[in-house]
């Protein structure tokens, strides 16, 4: 027997699990979110979880602005146990970036976010462990942290289940069903859903359903990798997170003293894979390279203890932003995807401006056009005037 609801969201990750908790709280009807496996299972459940507001334009800063307030406040504001620990970003380039750096740095101070440069000296009182070179700028977002990536996905699915949504794990969508330029449903492993009302929050595979529904998402699923080590006993509890663009890497402290790291160089889009079949273990080359560079930041290191690593998923478009958008040319087809590596700090105001999109019919805690489907047949990419564009 068919099953109906108004509103079917596909994909249980965070963005899936926001939108899910901000359209059941609006009680738009009865919502459904199907999942091929687990809560978190792509990329979610991999993800560093950084929470910075360093972006080189107005938008995106202010995304991830307005979703750091709700994280800040998550066991009250969602439920669940508190999923934030701040521990403040500090970014490192060359003297050669300073101009970019200063750019970036005014606007985000006009936002209102708490950032500033900081001399050798007064980086080794934020973070004892680290060194920074004479001919090396860093600045430091005070606000920033990470949060706890799984226990977010579960609490968002919690909340929405209070609320009445209904989330349904190990249902496949094999296709969406249209007729006469509406959505109409979905068929999957365990038969029809009728619905007219279908979002796509399904990261690395978006593409996928993007082609039944005649649409061309431009997202490559690519494979990231991370590596894990244990920090020496000596090492100290102070620490922060960092985007280190002169070594190319990006680390932030995780629980059990251990220290998360990956690469900063962009070099997953040469790296497509099939998100059904690729390799989750991390390449024998990468963690040893990703230790020496990590060292020379934080010399203790050197003695750190290595604890393996991991592949991932990034789901990424030509410009490194997402897509937050109607489909074009369907009625009842939505989409949020493409987040290239840095959505997760994002997802509490995508839930927000997805539910207000489809309720709505526009969204309005934010102007979201440069997020939209068409910019790329219209040659009218989210530009970055940045030497570092995968900072988005």
């Amino acid at each position: 027997m068919a099953v109906n609801c108004d509103i079917l969201i596909v994909g249980g990750g965070v963005m899936g699990a926001s939108m899910a908790w901000n359209l059941a709280r609006r009680k738009a009807g009865r919502v459904v979110l199907l999942e091929k496996s687990y809560l978190g299972a792509g990329s979610s459940g991999k993800s560093g979880a950084i929470v910075r507001q360093h972006y080189s334009n107005r938008l995106t800063a202010t995304m991830a602005q307005k979703s750091l307030r709700v994280f800040e406040q998550f066991d009250q504001i969602v439920g669940g146990p508190p999923v934030f620990t701040r521990t403040g970003m500090v970014l490192v380039v060359n003297e050669k970036d300073k101009a970019g750096l200063d750019a970036n740095v005014q606007m985000q101070q006009e936002l209102g976010v708490d950032v500033r440069p900081v001399s050798g000296q007064v980086l080794a009182d934020i973070d004892p462990n680290a060194r920074l070179s004479e001919d090396e700028i860093a600045i430091y977002e005070a606000e920033a942290g990470f949060v706890e990536a799984v226990q977010v996905v579960s609490s968002y699915a919690e909340a929405a289940r209070r609320d009445g949504a209904d989330f349904r794990l190990g249902v496949e969508v094999n296709s969406v069903v249209t007729e006469k330029g509406k959505v109409v449903g979905v068929e999957t492993n365990e038969g029809r859903y009728n619905c007219p009302c279908v979002v796509l929050a399904t990261g690395p595979w978006a593409a996928q359903l993007g082609k039944d529904l005649g649409v061309k998402l431009p997202v490559q699923s690519c494979r990231t990798q991370v590596a894990l080590y244990r920090r020496p006993a000596d090492f100290g509890r102070r620490s922060a997170v960092y985007c280190d663009f002169v070594q190319g890497i990006y680390f932030k402290p995780t629980h059990g003293e251990m220290i998360h790291a990956g690469s900063l160089a962009g070099e997953e889009i040469k790296q497509p894979v099939n998100p059904d079949q690729y390799n989750e273990a991390a390449d024998g080359d990468f963690l040893p390279s990703v230790r020496q560079r990590l060292s020379r930041r934080y010399p203790a290191m050197h003695r750190g203890y290595g604890r393996g690593g991991y592949g991932a998923l990034y789901a990424i478009t030509p410009d490194w932003h997402p897509i937050i958008d109607k489909l074009p040319g369907l009625e009842g087809a939505y989409c949020a995807v493409g987040f290239s590596g840095h959505g997760f700090k994002m997802a509490p105001i995508v839930g927000q401006l997805m539910a207000e999109l489809i309720v709505d019919g526009k969204a309005s805690a934010l102007d979201i056009a440069a997020l939209r489907y068409a910019r790329f047949d219209e040659n009218d990419p989210v530009k970055t005037p940045y030497g570092y564009g995968v900072m988005g």
